[in-house]
């Protein structure tokens, strides 16, 4: 069986999964109504290459839809703490004239003058129609949704959990950046 899960209480499932010959534990619990799906193997929480691939292949996997299933979980909307999309380079943005490319802040400096605000607000109109301004809402949204999946990879890494506060509410900005990202996807 390469396969199996516990059921720990109504709001945490333990899951095993052999990916590769090897097992690997999940922790599978439910905060603020939404589920989430997450490694407990230090080998998948380092690389996270290797865990986006054992988790693909594990919500890829017939009997774990079918616990789901049987748990009233519905796929779609499980979530996992690591990030499923590839890492992506930091998108330029030349409309973006108050962008802090060292720090990686968005608008952190003093806000320009109302005249040159109106320049560079008329130019990117100009120079952008509604599905740029959408991509690069999205492009936005995912690069804020990555960084904090790495301070919850992180906080995982110091010990900290899904039973800790803060952790909790790193999850809820996580989540709240997910909202965001499929409210935009419905705007294209």
């Amino acid at each position: 069986m390469e396969f199996t899960y516990e059921i720990i209480s109504e709001s945490n499932i333990n899951v095993r999964y052999i990916y590769g010959g090897e097992w690997f534990t999940f922790n599978l619990f439910n905060r603020d109504e939404q589920w989430v799906l997450h490694p407990f193997d230090s080998s998948l929480i380092r690389n996270k290459d290797m865990s986006r691939l054992v988790i693909i292949d594990l919500l890829q996997h017939r009997p774990f839809q079918v616990m789901l299933a049987k748990e009233g979980i519905i796929l779609s909307e499980l979530n996992t703490s690591i990030s499923l999309g590839q890492q992506q380079e930091e998108p330029e943005f030349e409309e973006l004239p108050r962008r802090d490319r060292d720090s990686r802040r968005i608008f952190d400096e003093e806000p320009p003058s109302s005249k040159a605000q109106a320049v560079d607000i008329d130019r990117f109109i100009e120079e952008n129609d509604l599905e740029d301004l959408v991509q690069q809402e999205l492009q936005l949204v995912e690069l804020r949704q990555n960084l904090y999946n790495q301070i919850l990879h992180r906080m995982f890494m110091a010990d900290l959990g899904p039973t800790d506060p803060e952790f909790q509410k790193i999850q809820q900005i996580v989540k709240a950046y997910g909202d965001a990202k499929t409210k935009l996807l419905a705007i294209e």
